[in-house]
């Protein structure tokens, strides 16, 4: 009996496009609840995602046999590192931040038996070879290793033709860490990032290797496609669920009546800030919610007040005889991010004592 054959591989090999999610909420759980969506793999993140190599292991026995292909992403590119996840049966491994051909080479010798590579020999210990019961396990692992690494800078762009000659079996362009390395922080979709995303998709095509890449951007993701790429992620688990609770959040609360008094709105999203807000606070005392007219009111002088605007979208904050400008802004603001509210409420500042 020969290692588990490795069907991904296999497409990829083939040139068939594979379509996979990225699975972040490291939880086997909710990658159960992933797998059940069919698509044909799903990347266990323990890069990004708070997972140790127990939870990737939980999240991987679940997704397999559910006929979606487990891949884990690695924190980093270590030998020590890549042994384990390899004898914890791991057979599809991204490995990130790869900048130099040298570094390629040194992960396909990590991911090899001796005497093509330095994978340690541990297979009565590992769950790879179910314990010993595949009894050709080490002389068939090598063949149904896939190793993907992450291209993401522009010390690894310039790097990609020598990367492309070692014996790695595909290349993901990471557009985020790109984007930044090029001056375009969180612009993924700016033309110059775009333009050396697409262009690295070509050189991996024409090399032979497969090309792959993570965007939510589904026009993104027809052009990657359309240029040979095979390996697609076309949305992310934490991102479908952030957006689906939010969104049916959002709708409950739509639901609601606008209660208005003397032309201050009881109103959803501002209203309901409020309230997270004196709930964080109520330990200190004297902080106090006006559940009519949607309003906080701190202690000590009367240092600041907040009330829900007619718009649901924004706060009408004025500080009080004592109270400090800048001081009260950075806390709001701090706590407008801790709870989520950043993109959603604009507050208008103003301190009747310095107008």
């Amino acid at each position: 009996m020969p290692a588990p054959h490795n069907t991904f591989k296999a497409a990829l090999k083939a040139g068939h496009p594979q379509i996979g999610c990225w699975v972040g909420l490291a939880n086997a759980y909710t990658a159960e609840i992933a797998a059940t969506a069919q698509f044909d793999w799903l990347l266990v993140d323990g890069e990004h995602a708070p997972n140790d190599l127990r939870s990737i292991l939980e999240q991987v026995r679940v997704i397999e046999g559910s006929g979606s292909t487990p891949m884990a992403r690695l924190p980093i590119g270590e030998t020590w590192m890549i042994k384990q996840f390899l004898d914890a049966g791991v057979q599809n491994l991204l490995v990130p931040m790869v900048e130099t051909a040298d570094q390629a080479r040194d992960l396909v010798r990590a991911v090899q038996y001796p005497p093509h590579g330095v994978r340690g020999v541990g297979s009565a210990l590992a769950r790879a070879s179910q314990f010993s019961a595949i009894p050709d396990y080490l002389q068939t692992a090598d063949d149904q290793i896939c190793l993907l690494v992450q291209v993401e800078n522009r010390a690894g762009m310039e790097a990609l033709d020598d990367i492309l000659k070692t014996d790695v079996d595909g290349v993901f362009i990471g557009p985020a860490d790109l984007a930044a390395d090029m001056g375009h922080i969180g612009k993924t979709d700016h033309p110059e990032v775009v333009a050396a995303v697409l262009d690295a998709i070509e050189r991996i095509v024409a090399a032979g290797k497969a090309a792959g890449i993570l965007t939510l951007d589904p026009d993104m993701q027809r052009k990657c496609l359309d240029l040979g790429a095979t390996f697609v992620a076309t949305n992310i688990d934490v991102t479908l669920f952030a957006g689906a609770m939010r969104a049916a959040a959002n709708a409950g609360i739509s639901l609601l009546p606008d209660q208005s008094v003397s032309g201050v709105a009881h109103t959803a999203h501002a209203s309901k800030y409020l309230q997270q807000l004196c709930k964080h606070w109520s330990h200190k005392g004297g902080v106090s919610f006006d559940e009519t007219r949607g309003n906080v009111t701190f202690p000590t002088g009367n240092r600041v007040e907040l009330v829900a605007h007619e718009d649901r979208l924004s706060l009408e904050a004025a500080t009080g005889p004592r109270g400090d400008l800048a001081h009260w802004q950075d806390v709001i603001d701090a706590h407008l991010c801790r709870f989520a509210f950043r993109e959603e409420l604009t507050i208008n500042w103003s301190n009747p004592t310095q107008s």
